[in-house]
């Protein structure tokens, strides 16, 4: 093997192993693991359109404990977690509980994003955050997916990177004390 063709062969690795890194949020976690933050004040407010053309609020949702879920349709790891979001949501509407799911897919694959919000079964509302103005506040290292957890005084609870299934089981902990707080 040529010394370029080495060389060539790990700068793809490299490449292949930030990629992933960079949707699965592993680079703030550590080991695998997802990264979690516990409260970082109040959650700024913020509007953008959503996926049916009107526009939301995180304002709108004050008094309700609410998951914010950054996502994309080109994340595995996001797509993975979906499903365990909308059981959640499911499980949890009617007792003040809502996701605000946001989509970081640019113009050009809004309809990849509407082809997985049917797929999936997200109830919830999706929004559109093309140009990131939303993620650069509450997400600036853009890792995939991403949720803050805020509660119903319009505190931000915690914020975490990364899904690894089983995750899902701490999440639902953490949805579950804040919600018994009315």
């Amino acid at each position: 093997m040529t010394h370029f063709t080495r060389r060539g062969l790990l700068l793809t690795a490299i490449a292949v192993s930030l990629s992933l890194s960079a949707c699965s949020g592993a680079a703030g976690g550590g080991a695998g693991r997802p990264a979690s933050t516990g409260g970082a004040g109040e959650a700024p407010d913020f509007s953008l359109p959503t996926l049916d053309g009107k526009t939301a609020r995180l304002s709108d949702y004050q008094g309700k404990v609410v998951l914010i879920d950054f996502w994309s349709t080109t994340c595995d790891p996001c797509i993975a977690a979906m499903p365990h979001l909308v059981e959640l949501y499911q499980k949890n509407k009617d007792r003040g509980f809502v996701v605000l799911s946001i989509a970081l897919d640019g113009p050009e694959s809004r309809s990849q994003v509407s082809n997985v919000v049917h797929q999936r079964g997200m109830v919830f509302p999706v929004l559109l955050d093309e140009e990131t103005t939303v993620t650069a506040r509450y997400n600036p290292k853009r890792e995939l997916p991403f949720t803050v957890l805020v509660d119903r005084s319009g505190s931000i609870l915690r914020k975490r990177g990364g899904y690894q299934p089983g995750d899902e089981a701490a999440l639902e902990a953490e949805i579950e004390k804040a919600l018994g707080s009315p």
